[in-house]
């Protein structure tokens, strides 16, 4: 895989900027708020968990503050969010043990960071890549199924993806994917009818060649459905079924009753449907 034309071009379509730049210049983040929105995110919609952060860190934008927190007022306050009891109650609990065991600052490694209560090695490295700019590799959803598609990894779960593509990724290029993938995904990799044809990387992608192609891709989700074939005992593939063989006399039949078709306000009408939407970032 040619990361570095997979990145340019993901970035030139996009509009993202030039990839190499220094993530945290321009996008720096606090670390507590990343390790806190993203629990908040989890089974989230990205447009909720957007509006219950930005709530919470108006009040709450420190361990300490958070830690002190009546546990009622932040349930209010993200409520929006998916399971926000469980996560008010975690999320309370990461920012005391900060407090306890780390002096108030977040931690810098994974090991530090997936020892905190309810922090998997996703959430972690979002930390590090979003809120220290310390190169990890943060798979989501989005990740672990465009690098299938894209036949670099054949793995089954996030977790086994995060360790495959620490494996064959050169680093320089771990703290640029989650971002540009996530784009990708939420835009034309979609988990459901991907626009392959408008792809930037379709030539890199396995699933994209073989498509094209009419070949199986890679991930046996995204091959092509196929039409079930008519019953050889249809009646339109020769008789009615259990019609009985040979030159029989058939079972008599009921005379076929007719049923309107006016309504009783009046004749029915045809109904058209307006055309999908093609909005970018509808998911």
């Amino acid at each position: 895989m040619d990361w570095e034309r997979v990145m340019d071009r993901l970035s030139s379509f996009y509009g993202c900027g030039d990839w190499r730049v220094p993530y945290l210049r321009d996008h720096a983040e606090d670390p507590f708020q990343v390790l806190i929105g993203t629990v908040l995110s989890q089974r989230t919609r990205d447009e909720a968990t957007d509006v219950a952060s930005s709530r919470l860190f108006a009040r709450y934008p420190d361990p300490g503050s958070l830690a002190r927190a009546p546990r009622a007022r932040v349930e209010r306050l993200i409520h929006g969010t998916g399971f926000y009891r469980v996560k008010s109650r975690a999320i309370r609990q990461i920012a005391q043990e900060i407090l306890d065991r780390f002096h108030g600052e977040v931690p810098r490694t994974l090991e530090e960071l997936t020892s905190l209560p309810g922090v998997g090695p996703k959430t972690a490295n979002c930390v590090l890549v979003f809120g220290y700019g310390i190169p990890a590799i943060p798979v989501d959803t989005h990740v672990h199924r465009i690098s299938n598609r894209l036949g670099i990894v054949r793995t089954r779960t996030p977790e086994e993806t995060e360790r495959r593509l620490r494996q064959v990724v050169d680093r320089r290029y771990w703290i640029p994917l989650n971002p540009l993938l996530v784009q990708h995904g939420q835009n034309l990799c979609r988990p459901i009818s991907p626009r392959c044809p408008e792809c930037p990387i379709r030539n890199d992608c396995a699933t994209g060649r073989a498509l094209a192609t009419g070949r199986p891709p890679p991930r046996a989700q995204d091959r092509p459905q196929r039409r079930p074939r008519p019953s050889a005992t249809s009646a339109g593939a020769g008789g009615l079924r259990g019609a009985p063989r040979g030159g029989g006399a058939s079972s008599p039949r009921a005379p076929a009753r007719r049923t309107s078709t006016r309504s009783p306000r009046g004749p029915t009408r045809t109904r058209t449907r307006s055309p999908p939407s093609r909005r970018a970032g509808s998911n």
